[in-house]
């Protein structure tokens, strides 16, 4: 019997079944003649086709008629399966899986769910709040605060802890998403586009395309630089200016003090803040939310794993667990979670590689080469990049510059990234 976990954030729904098999899958659709694209590949085209891409379709999930006439889909809740289609496919068809979803779904919108899950070719047998399951890995007791970030807005989930995580309220702060600050910064940098070199990236929906499909990346150095070169190409040639984080920063005050403030107003009685790892999708939010700890990406599919048989196992009507047990620590590690990551039972010694929303197994040797389409990825020494595990650590051997690393090559863990070229790489941990 196969099981996978879905995660449903649509900023980027996570889908694990514990094997080596790990997917992100933004919440995007694309409604064409020849039929319905979700994901990374919807989302490539966006700005391309503006009246035909849809994105709020989960945090609107619902049957409420779409504002164009397709005999493919009739509203949100279409979309919605479609994704949830191409999410099982991806992850090799497994027979069962377990839905973890945000606290920002309300019943009406859990009942759909769980009504297209009735009409897919899996079987639905666990439904369980996001933040519960990832806060039960956390080692953490107490009052506690989960902040995680959806595309269109902010959850924030308030949590008790002691032999179990239970939750308690949940917060939604709207308009307060991972776009609310894209938007702000493709703007920023497409006005210093065009007060350089009178390009305006966002005139067309090419440029606009190219900009958004780029953020990711230049975002990304930013977490470990105080500024970064960004180049755009155009009609008349390539572009290049330099950002900073406090430029970035600076644009986005309004923003960022509105969830500061939030959070200071939540925090009433000492609440410790965890944060899901995607506020590291926003350079210099975690230095001014300060959380006690940044959980891991596989942090909430690990939950559900650790607590499957609770989780899953009842009747045909679903219930939604908002309360599991916290997951065994000794003291000492109990201690140590005020790091960044939390503590676990083990090293956290990564297993894969995830690289453009696919994982592969390190094992005992994994090289990377590049190609026109890609990075490639074999088990043999052929590569211009190569991870060996040897004596229980995952080394990393590149002789290029151009190779950037946030940990330590002779000690690479989980969380760490790695930065070559344009392309970006992972190291994750899969259960």
């Amino acid at each position: 019997m196969s099981i996978a976990i879905i995660e449903l954030n649509d900023s980027g729904l996570c889908c694990g079944n514990g094997h080596g098999k790990l997917i992100v899958s933004p919440g995007y659709a694309l409604i064409a003649d020849q039929g319905i694209t979700t994901g990374q590949a919807a989302l490539q085209r966006a700005y391309l086709e503006p009246r035909q891409s849809f994105n709020q379709f989960w945090r609107q999930l619902n049957l409420s008629p779409l504002p164009i006439n397709s005999k493919l889909a009739r509203h949100h809740a279409d979309l919605a399966y479609t994704q949830l289609l191409q999410l099982y496919q991806e992850s090799g068809s497994p027979e069962k899986i377990v839905f973890a979803a945000p606290g920002s779904f309300d019943r009406e919108q859990l009942a759909i769910l769980l009504g297209l899950a009735k009409a897919a070719p899996f079987e639905a047998i666990g439904l369980v709040d996001a933040a519960v399951a990832a806060a039960s890995q956390a080692a953490m007791t107490g009052p506690l605060l989960h902040l995680d970030i959806q595309l269109h807005q902010s959850v924030i989930t308030r949590l008790n802890a002691s032999g179990e995580v239970e939750r308690s309220t949940v917060e939604l702060l709207p308009e307060l998403g991972i776009k609310t600050f894209y938007d702000l910064w493709a703007q920023y940098i497409a006005d210093q586009f065009i007060r350089q070199y009178r390009y305006d990236p966002l005139h067309t929906a090419a440029g606009e395309q190219q900009l958004y499909d780029r953020l990711p990346m230049w975002l990304w150095r930013l977490n470990d630089a105080t500024e970064t070169g960004v180049e755009l190409d155009s009609p008349q040639g390539r572009y290049r200016i330099n950002i900073s984080r406090a430029q970035l920063q600076a644009c986005c005050a309004r923003a960022t003090l509105q969830l500061q403030t939030k959070m200071t107003e939540l925090r009433r009685n000492g609440e410790t803040l965890l944060s899901s790892h995607r506020i590291e999708l926003l350079p210099g939010l975690t230095e001014q939310l300060s959380p006690t700890a940044v959980l891991p990406a596989s942090a909430v599919i690990d939950g559900c794993l650790h607590h499957l048989e609770l989780i899953s196992g009842h009747s045909e009507q679903l219930p939604f667990i908002t309360r599991l047990p916290i997951s065994a620590k000794t003291p000492e590690q109990r201690a140590s979670s005020t790091d960044k990551q939390p503590s676990s039972s083990h090293t956290p010694r990564p297993s894969h590689l995830l690289y453009r929303h696919r994982a592969y197994a390190i094992g005992n040797q994994l090289a990377i080469s590049q190609s026109e389409r890609g990075l490639l990825f074999n088990t043999g020494t052929n590569g211009d990049i190569t991870l060996v595990t040897e004596s229980g650590k995952v080394h990393l051997h590149s002789g290029d510059a151009q190779l950037h690393c946030t940990g330590d090559r002779e000690n690479l863990l989980t969380g760490d990234s790695i930065q070559w070229g344009d392309e970006r790489l992972d190291l994750i941990e899969v259960a």
